[in-house]
């Protein structure tokens, strides 16, 4: 039972920020009307029945703790100690987290970076051959797509590959959640068979923060008992039934709307695009990014916006869009801004970023050398020397300044979020590049996480 016990009303100043008294909604499980998520016999038991049904998985299951936790699931449900997963070495970083947990060992997919977007965008399928080659005793595939961008790879064939030589497909979906409820959007990897799918109901369809699902298919290559077991182990023993519930609605009314709500999200989604088009100094990626660097679809939702030639960085415009105009982008990197148009955009909230827009490419931002050179990012695999869990659990470390790092073993991460995709984790040697890159993020007014020290000034080395 809740302190608030559904009848105190909250302090004023957050029922304030809520718009309502949200308290007699905050039921826990000991509520007759309410089910329990790690013990499943009624109205949540249903709810996720209905969720595959809609999603067209052969089981669902909710989550509380974001596509987090259910990265983190899927890896430690199919994958142990020293175990084997070919993954992209462009993956988010719960991903990693999962290696941390289960002591799982990564094959990374070396990333290959698009000639203009500067980032690692789809993998290759033959590289993903040749590992499995390399590497027989692999248990699990683990494929990141849509990524950020909203760039997919091959997922079939990548799926056709994994079943073929007799191991799982995971799919970190967080950003495609959508994709399965319109025909002229990508398929999404629960109608291609993927194994386990995580997807982010709140970043593209209207859940509330932090409330995902996981996908089963049942194809032989994964105990789906041993995930629910997984998830009662990661998530909260004390559910949010507010989480819970705008799941459920959001099903319903994907289930029910979804094909007519996302029908308006793609004409807008195109008409803005062809609009950034012709602005001065600006471009939003669309057709030509299909059959380059490994790309096999895109999304059209997402607005890819280069604004580099505006004298700007992503971050810079990112910074003015929120502060002049009251516009949050999905989030920013060296040369753009990404925006995502979701079922909760109309005609007047699209105009105003593009009225937005305009104005930035007007003001002719100043170009200086200082702020058109762009150092890319470090090529090839950093140097691993222990596991990210025998790294992450040393016991033997200490603290140096950054600068002081090169050439020594990490025991902490450095990430570069948004979009949360590691430089370099535990068990890695930092090098002058990495270093010289980390340098070049700073000063563009990118945010790094991971880090022990919030100031960026030590991190944390194994001590051998």
């Amino acid at each position: 039972m809740p302190g608030h016990k559904g009848t105190k009303s909250p302090h004023p100043l957050l029922q304030e920020f809520f718009g309502a008294d949200l308290h007699p909604a905050d039921l826990v499980e000991m509520n007759p009307k309410i089910d329990y998520l790690h013990s499943l016999k009624g109205a949540l038991l249903e709810a996720q029945q209905l969720a595959a049904a809609a999603y067209g998985a052969d089981h669902t299951f909710f989550l509380i703790n974001g596509s987090t936790a259910g990265n983190m699931a899927a890896i430690m449900g199919v994958a142990g100690p020293h175990q084997k997963i070919i993954m992209s070495r462009a993956s988010h970083r719960s991903v990693y987290g999962a290696l941390v947990i289960s002591g799982a060992i990564p094959v990374y997919i070396e990333p290959e970076y698009h000639p203009d977007i500067e980032f690692p965008l789809a993998v290759n399928v033959e590289t993903i051959k040749h590992l499995l080659q390399q590497h027989s005793d692999v248990v699990a595939i683990h494929l990141t797509s849509p990524n950020y961008y909203g760039v997919l790879s091959d997922t079939a064939a990548i799926c056709h590959l994994a079943h073929t030589h007799g191991v799982a497909l995971l799919v970190d979906e967080a950003h495609g959640s959508h994709l399965g409820f319109h025909s002229d959007l990508p398929q999404s990897a629960v109608a291609l068979k993927a194994d386990i799918i995580v997807q982010s109901t709140h970043k593209t369809q209207g859940s509330l923060t932090q409330s995902a699902m996981l996908h089963v298919n049942d194809n032989g290559f994964v105990n789906r008992a041993r995930i629910g077991q997984v998830l009662s182990l990661l998530q909260s023993s004390s559910p949010s039934s507010i989480l819970l519930a705008s799941l459920d609605a959001t099903r319903m009314q994907m289930a029910t709307e979804g094909r007519m709500r996302l029908s308006t999200v793609i004409v807008l989604a195109q008409n803005a695009r062809t609009m950034i088009r012709q602005m001065d100094d600006l471009w939003c990626y669309g057709d030509e990014l299909i059959g380059v660097n490994n790309i096999f679809a895109y999304d059209p939702s997402k607005l890819i916006i280069r604004v580099s030639n505006t004298g700007l960085s992503g971050f810079k415009a990112s910074s003015l869009l929120r502060n002049q105009y009251d516009i949050e982008v999905e989030f920013a990197d060296l040369k753009h801004i990404i925006c995502s148009i979701t079922v909760a955009d109309t005609e007047s909230t699209v105009n105003k970023l593009l009225d937005a827009l305009r104005n930035l490419a007007k003001e002719k931002f100043e170009t200086t050398d200082s702020n058109n050179a762009s150092i890319k990012p470090p090529n090839g695999l950093p140097k691993s020397v222990i596991s990210v869990r025998d790294a992450y659990f040393a016991t033997k470390t200490r603290t140096i300044p950054l600068c002081d790092a090169v050439e020594h073993i990490l025991a902490e991460n450095i990430i570069p979020y948004p979009p949360g995709i590691p430089l370099l984790v535990p068990g890695e040697v930092m090098e002058q590049r990495h270093l010289d890159y980390i340098h070049h993020l700073i000063e563009k007014g990118s945010s790094i996480v991971g880090m022990e020290d919030l100031s960026l000034r030590t991190i944390r080395i194994v001590d051998r």
